[in-house]
């Protein structure tokens, strides 16, 4: 497996932002009527609100958003769709039941994708288990993937997220820890295709406009 470390500081500050902005987005759509402040939203977002003003103003000519309050859902999430970066690290594995595998593991983890679409609208078929963990349940899981699984592409997808509130900010859906429903459209924006069909779907059930 081959490693690329960078260490450019002005890549690592760019990440940093489009961290923040995604943040902000999910934010924008967890309330989309409005009721955020501009600076209730920097505080959340743990950012300032200089540079979440900034970032408003730039949606706001996109015309993605009127002040905090969400004109074109599907366009804000196209949005964060392009921004948002990758995982820092991902491992495609094969294992024959990839979620038994990450619940008995006991490791902080949130499923996304298609998994977790499926407790929400139940649209898309359940084609590999996405799975955000931290750099030491990576690890660990690696080692139960090699004894117990194979190495490779697989049903099974290991991802370190570039943002940690990821996985902080998942809950208990049915059992399993899911990633919140705005970090979920935003991957399934990711994957392209029919996930965003299924996004169409979740912004129309539950009226984020």
């Amino acid at each position: 497996m081959q490693v690329i470390y960078i260490n450019s500081l002005s890549y690592l500050h760019m990440e940093r932002r489009k961290v923040k902005a995604i943040r902000i987005v999910k934010h924008l759509l967890e309330k989309p009527g409005g009721e955020w402040t501009r600076y209730g939203l920097a505080k959340v977002s743990g950012c300032s609100w200089q540079w979440a003003i900034e970032l408003l103003g730039k949606l706001e000519e996109r015309g993605l958003v009127s002040g905090t309050k969400v004109v074109d859902p599907m366009a804000l999430l196209r949005y964060a769709a392009s921004v948002a970066p990758p995982p820092t690290r991902t491992v495609e594995c094969y294992h024959t039941r990839p979620v038994n595998l990450i619940r008995s593991s006991k490791v902080d983890y949130a499923i996304t994708t298609t998994f977790a679409e499926n407790e929400f609208t139940h649209l898309l078929f359940k084609t590999r288990c996405d799975v955000y963990v931290s750099e030491a349940s990576m690890n660990l899981l690696w080692r139960r993937v090699a004894d117990e699984g194979l190495l490779g592409r697989g049903n099974l997808r290991l991802m370190i997220p570039a943002d940690p509130r990821v996985i902080s900010e998942a809950s208990f859906v049915h059992g399993i820890r899911i990633v919140s429903r705005e970090q979920l459209m935003v991957d399934l924006m990711r994957e392209g295709g029919v996930c965003v069909q299924a996004v169409e779907e979740m912004v129309g059930r539950h009226a984020v406009s």
